[in-house]
């Protein structure tokens, strides 16, 4: 399948975002106060806008084909432990969304082209999350705060109410270096196709909890240098002292899918069904 020229949300982002980086401009302009929201996803109309705008990003992007149901959902929405957090505007409209997977139960999606480096995590120890499905509105004008308070509200969840030692994400190889540069991944994983997206190929990239937490509290410092705080997304970030609240509020919501509405979604507690997962 041919890939969609027009860019993506998630991919204007970061484009906007290293043009910002590489001019030496302010990496974010911070929308007007009450713009947007974010929260874990824990009612069926929650999840189908989910669903609906990761199948629609992906379909036009061409990483997926039609189906019927027109959304977009993976085997791992049946694990009890997957979350999905959305940003919504004032109207409560989902424009941009993040899943993220655990590696606790089952495996991760990632470990279909990655098994080697995600197994060396798991042997050294090492609880592992992976950040999946992460979409935004293309006609929104702040998709680099969207994805920014996508990334720092994953960040909090992860680390402070799982408490794993990491997240690995599968990114494309153009957009690497907003990861690495931005926010201090490694690159663990070489170039590979991934089928889960028409083969499309990308890499993976790991931040360990130590890394980020060391990068929330330097940041978190008042005195650092105003040029140098623009070299780094963590200046943008909710300081280390805010993090402990947005915890507690993230962990009130996770509510995993009803039996109801897993069979509403063609889920199952056996297995998926094929009809509807892409």
């Amino acid at each position: 399948m041919k890939i969609a020229n027009a860019p993506s949300g998630l991919s204007l982002a970061i484009q906007k975002t290293m043009v910002s980086f590489n001019t030496r401009q302010p990496l974010i302009e911070k929308p007007a106060k009450g713009e947007f929201s974010i929260k874990i996803a824990n009612t069926l109309e929650e999840r189908e806008a989910a669903f609906m705008l990761g199948y629609k990003i992906y379909l036009e992007k061409g990483y997926i084909t039609k189906n019927a149901q027109e959304r977009l959902i993976r085997q791992y929405d049946n694990n009890n432990e997957t979350v999905i957090l959305i940003v919504q505007d004032r109207e409560k409209k989902v424009v941009g969304t993040a899943t993220l997977v655990f590696g606790s139960v089952a495996k991760l999606p990632a470990e279909k082209v990655y098994f080697d480096e995600i197994n060396a995590l798991k042997r050294e120890g090492k609880k592992t999350a992976e950040l999946c499905r992460l979409v935004i509105n293309p006609t929104y004008r702040n998709e680099k705060e969207i994805l920014v308070l996508l990334f720092n509200y994953c960040a909090i969840y992860i680390h402070h109410v799982k408490r794993y030692h990491g997240l690995v994400i599968e990114v494309t190889p153009r957009h690497k270096n907003y990861y690495k540069s931005l926010l201090n991944f490694d690159e663990i994983g070489c170039e590979k196709p991934c089928p889960q997206v028409q083969n499309t190929v990308g890499v993976l990239l790991y931040l360990s909890a130590k890394k980020y937490q060391a990068c929330v509290s330097q940041w978190s410092q008042p005195n650092n240098n105003p040029e140098k705080r623009e070299r780094s997304l963590y200046p943008y970030f909710l300081n280390a002292s805010q993090e402990k609240l947005v915890a507690y509020y993230l962990q009130k919501q996770a509510i995993p899918m009803s039996a109801e509405e897993k069979i509403y979604f063609g889920l199952s507690e056996s297995g998926i069904s094929r009809a509807v997962c892409v």
